[in-house]
């Protein structure tokens, strides 16, 4: 079996990661598994750049497809906190590069960015499984839609737009997607639960195959390391319970929820006994807290990562939408437990007073007696590990993946 993964990049992000450890997953399960980037990370020789698989007049016209789509995106201003929005409008040839693969599969995974034109998807002859790692694929732009349920209809009048009408920006993406999508046989897999329901309501996949299977975790990576070691690593404090919030975009992000977590922290107080340690800023930012803050900066290797998560006493990630949850995951593996809001991909992991607190959505005082009671248990830390690994290692969900494969090509 040959498949090409279709991924913006093989690392970066938790999406370009997740899609790179199943690709790696399934090359030791024996699948010819291929990745094709726009940019490429790693020297895996089966990873291949975008670039390498165009023609030079076929560079020229995605370079230019690119240019266009950062202007169109311009041209609609998006509210302060609105998030990442991706149009896809603007047309280049690489459907020729992906058909040039001859894959019994091809696997989309994140393509926003104009990375997949929404034209080309037709264009496309093997069969499509796209794993959805949030919103995009069924909404006008927006990767997470926020309170806004007009994707289960259509888009238009979005209040993610400084100018909004009927016919607005999101109107006009979801209609071109309506159209290109009806063309395809497509299966959908989402990684959590929550998004898979979403995906469901939507006006655009509501009638398709929808499977989830969550992303790949490498047990090998993440795992308790000893705490003292950790600590002293990050010249962090022996006597303290150390709380730990960590996002790409630190603070400023709205959707990662950190007000929540300043108001839960200004609820418990400052007795001396806690700290707080911050994670996924490039810069250091201004925090407020009522307790001593470190912040470790932007982590890009999983040793680094598995041995911040050991260093401390819980991991809280108050998201208001998350499709999964790449940290919660990583912070488990390494035997240390979570706490976050109920309501969305959190939900599949933590499970509440077994692997952390679930806080009702948006509610800091409960927020604060899930931190609270989180840091009055003693924890088990090998079996946060094994509880985790047994549900995402990457050989189960390598596993899963195969067998969709053979049901869409007749094993």
């Amino acid at each position: 079996m040959k498949v090409l993964h279709l991924s913006i990049s093989d690392g970066g992000g938790g999406a370009a990661m997740g899609a790179y450890r199943l690709h790696q997953g399934l090359r030791r399960a024996g699948v010819g598994s291929e990745m094709l980037v726009l940019r490429k990370l790693s020297d895996d020789p089966h990873v291949h750049r975008l670039s390498d698989a165009l023609k030079r007049w076929e560079r020229a016209g995605r370079r230019l497809a690119e240019r266009r789509h950062q202007r169109r995106l311009g041209d609609f201003p998006r509210l302060a906190g609105s998030g990442h929005w991706s149009l896809n409008q603007f047309n280049f040839r690489l459907a020729n590069a992906i058909n040039a693969f001859e894959a019994d599969i091809v696997h989309l995974h994140w393509v926003g960015d104009n990375f997949l034109p929404i034209q080309q998807l037709g264009q496309i002859r093997a069969p499509l499984v796209w794993t959805l790692r949030d919103m995009w694929a069924f909404s006008g732009g927006c990767h997470y839609a926020g309170d806004c349920l007009q994707y289960r209809a259509s888009c238009g009048n979005c209040p993610q737009l400084v100018n909004k009408s009927p016919n607005d920006i999101s109107a006009r993406v979801h209609a071109d997607k309506r159209r290109a999508w009806a063309q395809r046989s497509l299966t959908i897999v989402t990684i959590s639960q929550w998004l898979a329901d979403c995906a469901r309501e939507s006006s655009l996949f509501g009638g398709r195959r929808i499977e989830v299977i969550g992303n790949p975790l490498d047990p090998g990576l993440f795992k308790p390391l000893d705490r003292e070691a950790a600590r002293a690593a990050f010249n962090l404090p022996l006597d303290k319970k150390l709380i730990l919030f960590g996002a790409i975009g630190g603070t400023s992000d709205p959707r990662k929820g950190f007000r929540y977590l300043s108001e839960a922290l200004h609820a418990l107080g400052d007795e001396g006994s806690m700290e707080l340690v911050v994670f996924g800023s490039a810069r250091p930012e201004a925090i407020d807290a009522p307790m001593s803050v470190h912040q470790v900066g932007r982590l890009q290797d999983a040793v680094s990562l598995s041995a911040l998560y050991s260093a401390c006493d819980v991991y809280v990630l108050p998201t208001l939408q998350e499709a999964l949850g790449k940290t919660l995951m990583e912070a488990l593996a390494c035997g240390t437990p979570c706490v976050s809001f109920a309501g969305t991909g959190p939900d599949d992991m933590v499970a509440h007073r077994v692997d952390g607190y679930l806080a009702r959505m948006k509610d800091s005082a409960d927020l604060a007696a899930g931190i609270a009671w989180t840091l009055a248990q003693t924890w088990p830390r090998d079996e946060l590990h094994q509880r985790i690994v047994a549900k995402y290692g990457v050989e189960r969900i390598s596993q899963r993946t195969i067998r969709l494969y053979e049901s869409l090509i007749g094993g």
